[in-house]
């Protein structure tokens, strides 16, 4: 399957955040990130997506200058992050991958550490990032007795520690139950509409990305293959009915008589990329083949369906 080609209006130099030319890893023979070109627009909440080993991860490290690029270049605020590291990253903050603490330490005190490093002199900053991620009455207690998505909180209150433009957060939800979630979410939406912070995330959760980003990136094997905004992605996605109708093999040979295509089975239910405007030729048709009809649920368009028809998942787009 050819990649999708979506070029949307190029954003003014002062717009945009993050940009990535031609950037590219390679570790020995294995291209982890081939000629990615990401942008990154002011104000954004962008998402990050591609299956395990897509290379999300590893450009988030080359973004943050945790490893260097094999190939082409990071701009930060118009500046290439490799000569300009120190102006560039003290406006950026992020989460890579499991936060790493000082276990012996307290939350609050792992915070002061590195946010005297970074050169912090606000005392209460520390308190009041405890408090954004829910953490202010736990912040007394050793990290070693933290749960994951207690340190996932404490990763985040460390990326916020500096008021920076842009965070970084790679899988921010890992480990935190739905309320947990929603509580990053709300952070993230509110930093985002009243600080005007510009977010990139991480996720495999399609759903929060969804629910949280404006615009998205899809990365397959390391190549961008797409990048749009969330709402023009879906509106070039069809939906995905449930039809359930017995015998099933009657019923496949309706659906391909109507040219219907079948992305999957869910508890004995054919998922089908149709609209439901074609729903009630679909069920006479399998009427009139003598099926019986046990469920026949119209459905929407999601990032998730159009997520895995571009990394080959659910078979090709249909857009």
């Amino acid at each position: 399957m050819s990649p999708v080609s979506i070029t949307p209006p190029t954003a003014s130099r002062a717009d945009v955040v993050l940009r990535t030319e031609g950037l590219t890893k390679k570790f020995g023979h294995f291209t982890a990130v081939d000629g990615l070109n990401l942008e990154v627009r002011r104000g954004d909440i962008y998402g990050l997506l591609g299956l395990n080993g897509a290379g999300k991860t590893t450009t988030i490290r080359m973004v943050v200058r945790l490893i260097a690029p094999t190939a082409g270049k990071v701009l930060a605020f118009g500046e290439d992050v490799r000569e300009n590291s120190l102006s560039v990253l003290n406006r950026i903050g992020a989460m890579v991958e499991i936060p790493q603490f000082y276990p012996y330490l307290a939350g609050r005190k792992n915070l002061e550490l590195l946010y005297g490093l970074s050169g912090g002199k606000d005392r209460g900053r520390v308190d009041e990032c405890l408090a954004l991620v829910g953490l202010d009455d736990r912040g007394g207690d050793k990290v070693r007795a933290y749960s994951q998505g207690m340190r996932q909180r404490l990763g985040l209150a460390q990326a916020l520690l500096t008021k920076p433009e842009l965070i970084i957060l790679d899988e921010p939800t890992n480990g935190l139950d739905p309320q947990g979630i929603l509580d990053i979410r709300n952070l993230i939406r509110k930093l985002n509409t009243e600080n005007g912070v510009t977010f990139v995330i991480s996720s495999h959760l399609l759903h929060e990305i969804e629910l949280t980003c404006n615009r998205v990136a899809i990365v397959h094997k390391g190549r961008l293959r797409v990048e749009d905004e969330v709402k023009k992605l879906l509106d070039r996605s069809l939906a995905v009915a449930r039809v359930k109708a017995t015998p099933m093999e009657e019923a496949k040979k309706v659906f391909a008589l109507r040219r219907v295509e079948v992305v999957g089975l869910q508890d004995g239910a054919f998922k089908l990329r149709c609209g439901p405007e074609a729903l009630p030729d679909l069920a006479q048709a399998l009427h009139a083949s003598g099926c019986e009809i046990w469920e026949l649920t119209p459905g929407r368009a999601t990032l998730e369906d159009f997520f895995m028809a571009e990394t080959g998942r659910g078979g090709p787009h249909a857009a």
